[in-house]
């Protein structure tokens, strides 16, 4: 039986992919990160981004709200919040319903990222793209 720790990196693995899926879908040239840091390079309009995909495979109710939970922090034994040296936009996969919401790096505050469910609608992730890129 695999271990928590095979599972989680298998879950990580599986939003990696869908996250560059979701770019080339949108034209935008996408490779995997061959360095320690962000887990894709992003390629448009003469630009590159360090995208830093997080990944979390369930929703969670809490206050009656139907929510996607992911660690937007760094490091293991001390956590720090994901910050511009770290990437320049993070992808947040919703392995369930395998899309991506996209999010400029520098609105992420918290070691914890939380979103609605009902943000995950049909065209999120050109939609967020948008906005993520016009913030970096």
């Amino acid at each position: 039986m695999p271990t928590k720790k095979f599972n989680e990196m298998l879950i990580g693995q599986a939003g990696e992919y869908i996250a560059a899926a979701a770019l080339l879908e949108l034209g935008v040239q996408t490779m995997f990160s061959p360095t320690a840091g962000a887990d894709l390079l992003a390629f448009a309009q003469k630009r590159y981004w360090r995208v830093e995909v997080k990944t979390t495979q369930s929703r969670e109710k809490r206050e009656g709200k139907n929510l996607y939970r992911w660690n937007t922090s760094t490091g293991s034994q001390n956590k720090s919040v994901l910050s511009s040296d770290d990437s320049d936009i993070v992808a947040l996969v919703a392995l369930d319903r395998r899309q991506v919401f996209f999010r400029s790096v520098d609105l992420i505050t918290g070691k914890t990222t939380r979103l609605s469910a009902n943000r995950f609608v049909e065209g999120v992730e050109k939609e967020t793209w948008g906005e993520a890129i016009a913030c970096s």
